[in-house]
């Protein structure tokens, strides 16, 4: 195993120790696929509802990034999972965005939509509804 972070202070709990079989044990059967299904469709993304938790995470990132505070060179979203939704308000505000993930099957999702391939995930609505908040149409 590994031990995360600073050696403890006196008195202070044990570090973590992270035993890397068990890691990604716990990882070998996500299902990329099911997560966007189960959070990344109606009735969570509905976008009709400004209400419901993903128009919500979306409008939350589009004010975040027009503040201007956050833009540079590049950005790095580390932990992306299969998603890009994140990703969206940020493309004005970065020459470079960066999409990193632990496990294989995300990555090769996103590499699904970046190149366009059938059955990939549709982010259309998502980029529609940015779009639309950002007061591109």
């Amino acid at each position: 195993g590994h031990r995360a972070g600073p050696a403890p202070a006196a008195g202070a709990a044990t570090n973590l120790v992270i035993h890397d079989g068990r890691l990604q044990s716990g990882y070998a059967r996500f299902d990329p696929r099911a997560y966007l299904q189960n959070n990344y469709v109606p009735p969570r993304a509905d976008f009709s509802s400004e209400e419901c938790v993903v128009p919500w995470k979306l409008r939350c990132l589009a004010e975040t990034f027009a503040s201007g505070e956050i833009c540079g060179r590049t950005l790095i979203d580390v932990g992306s999972g299969p998603t890009i939704y994140q990703l969206l308000s940020a493309c004005d505000h970065f020459e470079e965005i960066v999409a990193t993930d632990f496990l294989e099957v995300n990555r090769e999702e996103l590499r699904r939509w970046v190149r366009g391939e059938p059955g990939a995930f549709d982010w259309s609505p998502f980029i529609r509804h940015v779009c639309k908040i950002e007061g591109r149409g």
